[in-house]
């Protein structure tokens, strides 16, 4: 074994082609009325601590800050991070942005709520996904929230189309899409070209039903654990055929009957 760290399919991803097509998809009043969204779920306050975790460059975490909020941002791929801190500079916004591997972060117990918005979760493993929720239960204050928005495993299955092609941004794309259920994953291959520039990735995403969503986070560490649909335009009771699914969870008070043990400790030499 050499000991040189395999490169994750979703360091290139995000920073390639695929990372113009992302902006591309949400527009102005869209992102804002997310941002709103993720304010009214979690019943956030001016003032609060919220960490954005992935931040990507910034859509959801500026306008939040601008709603009040101190907001904190934490995203793997550095191109991001930039663009995240030069834009918030363009709006005179005290945003802390910072480079770093969600499933190691090392804040303690900082946040009002950390939030996990549009399918930023299951690139990797399970054991990683768990160390994630772990990470992010620790961050948050005794008693804050945190929230996980993502695909419903159970409306996807049932809307499965194995291919996708189409033009984002200038950008041509086709994907196929196969589902490994022995994993519980989606299995994709991605072409995408710009000009001259092409590019083939393949991408790997855990799936979750509400069910495993609730498991995963009681793991962690979570109590009263709330799931809530959504289909991008309104809030409903979650079920199998909610397009979306946002699940929020509350680390435990020190009161809490059997709850007021800390998460579980990180290995901080995993990654």
């Amino acid at each position: 074994m050499s000991g040189k760290k395999r490169t994750e399919w979703f360091e290139a991803f995000f920073g390639g082609l695929y990372g113009r097509v992302l902006a591309a998809q949400f527009g102005t009043a869209r992102t804002v009325a997310q941002a709103r969204l993720v304010r009214r779920v979690l019943g956030l306050r001016k003032g609060q601590k919220v960490l954005d975790c992935p931040c990507g460059q910034g859509r959801l975490t500026i306008p939040l800050a601008k709603m009040g909020l101190k907001m904190a941002g934490v995203d793997l791929t550095g191109s991001f991070v930039r663009r995240a801190r030069r834009l918030a500079r363009q709006e005179r916004l005290n945003i802390r942005f910072i480079q770093a591997d969600m499933r190691c972060m090392d804040f303690d117990a900082e946040f009002d709520a950390v939030v996990n918005w549009f399918t930023s979760i299951g690139y990797s493993s399970d054991e990683d996904d768990l160390a994630f929720c772990r990470c992010a239960c620790r961050a948050l204050k005794p008693g804050g929230k945190f929230l996980v928005e993502t695909m419903n495993k159970s409306w996807l299955l049932s809307h499965f189309k194995p291919r996708h092609d189409g033009k984002v941004a200038g950008v041509c794309l086709s994907n196929r899409v196969r589902y490994d259920a022995a994993a519980g994953r989606i299995r994709d291959i991605y072409s995408l070209s710009r000009g001259s520039k092409i590019e083939r990735h393949r991408v790997s995403i855990r799936l979750y039903t509400g069910a495993e969503m609730r498991t995963l986070l009681t793991k962690a560490g979570f109590r009263d654990i709330r799931l809530v649909g959504h289909d991008w335009k309104k809030l409903h009771r979650f079920t199998r055929h909610s397009r979306r699914l946002i699940a929020v969870a509350r680390r435990p008070l020190p009161s809490d009957a059997a709850g007021g043990l800390r998460p579980p400790a990180i290995n901080r030499g995993a990654r």
